[in-house]
């Protein structure tokens, strides 16, 4: 089998975390796996943008943080929705993500720290989300300017989530995507990326099963529609959309495959591979340095499309 490229700035974390051992993250508590992805993203990721103020806001569905980039004006929010396999993850372990991503579009974020497995399984994430999105879009006055529509955006399961809220609301309400190594398919596939990168890449097949037996428990919960939308037919039209994956991630065929989909129906999408980079870069870019001009070359992307 032909080796995969691995850049030297991966190889480093790779082989400094093999060194420290300890427990696999997927044999946690869920609340020591929570700690324990926190605590990752002080070692690894990079600090907020200066200049980007936020506000935890009171009234929504769950908490929500907004992010101010300057003076808020009337216009489109970008919705974020964290990774973590609906498990981990919180408005602390994206939020230099969301500063970065409000300081590049110039519009307001506003992310969702929404209810997650093993205690609320599926569909709570979801729903949670969507529910986030139609409290935005009420313009509540901790926004501080009228709401004129949405994009969504988000890493891995969160990715996934960004594209159910589109998927829900219509193009006519949401302008455009940003799915960052998005989870698309919740089945296990034995194949392709999957399979070649099952282990040793951080993100591995063991921690994916757990994340799906902690939100998806029930029988045919992992291949239905919201969980798994590769494995069925997408709307006949969705906004315009930027797909970000990572050389080295178990999903990394996935998100490769949706954007073959979407540009096969003839729906506007650019695609992006970080080549030699893990899963998890959005949130490890002081680590990875080419993660951070990756993602910000897709963040712009995304700007592009929201401008237009």
């Amino acid at each position: 089998m032909e080796q995969p490229f691995v850049l030297p700035e991966t190889a480093a974390v790779l082989a400094g975390i093999a060194e420290q051992g300890g427990p696999h993250l997927a044999d946690m508590s869920a609340a020591d796996m929570r700690a324990t992805y926190l605590a990752m993203g002080g070692l690894f990721d990079a600090p907020p943008e200066p200049g980007v103020r936020w506000a935890d806001l009171d009234g929504g569905p769950c908490p929500l943080r907004a992010y101010f980039p300057g003076d808020a004006v009337a216009g489109p929010v970008v919705l974020y929705m964290h990774g973590g396999g609906w498990v981990i993850g919180d408005l602390d372990t994206h939020h230099p993500v969301c500063t970065t991503i409000a300081a590049i579009t110039g519009l307001r974020v506003v992310a969702v720290d929404y209810r997650m497995g093993p205690e609320d399984p599926f569909p709570a994430s979801h729903d949670d989300c969507v529910a986030a999105a139609r409290f935005v879009l009420g313009s509540p006055d901790a926004l501080e300017a009228p709401v004129t529509g949405l994009a969504t955006a988000g890493d891995s399961a969160g990715g996934n989530l960004a594209l159910h809220v589109a998927i829900v609301l219509g193009p006519e309400t949401v302008k455009a995507q940003l799915l960052v190594y998005p989870w698309l398919d919740c089945t296990a596939p034995d194949r392709g990326s999957y399979e070649a990168f099952g282990e040793g890449f951080i993100l591995d097949a063991k921690l994916l099963a757990r994340f799906a037996a902690d939100y998806l428990p029930a029988d045919g919960m992992a291949a239905g529609a919201a969980a798994s939308p590769l494995l069925h037919p997408l709307p006949a039209e969705l906004p315009p959309a930027v797909i970000l994956t990572a050389g080295l991630d178990p999903l990394r065929d996935q998100g490769r495959a949706m954007a073959g989909r979407m540009a096969d129906a003839g729906m506007e999408v650019h695609f992006m591979e970080a080549k030699g980079l893990i899963h998890g870069l959005a949130t490890m870019r002081a680590a990875f340095p080419t993660a951070d001009r990756i993602l910000r070359r897709a963040i712009n992307t995304f700007a592009d499309l929201l401008r237009s």
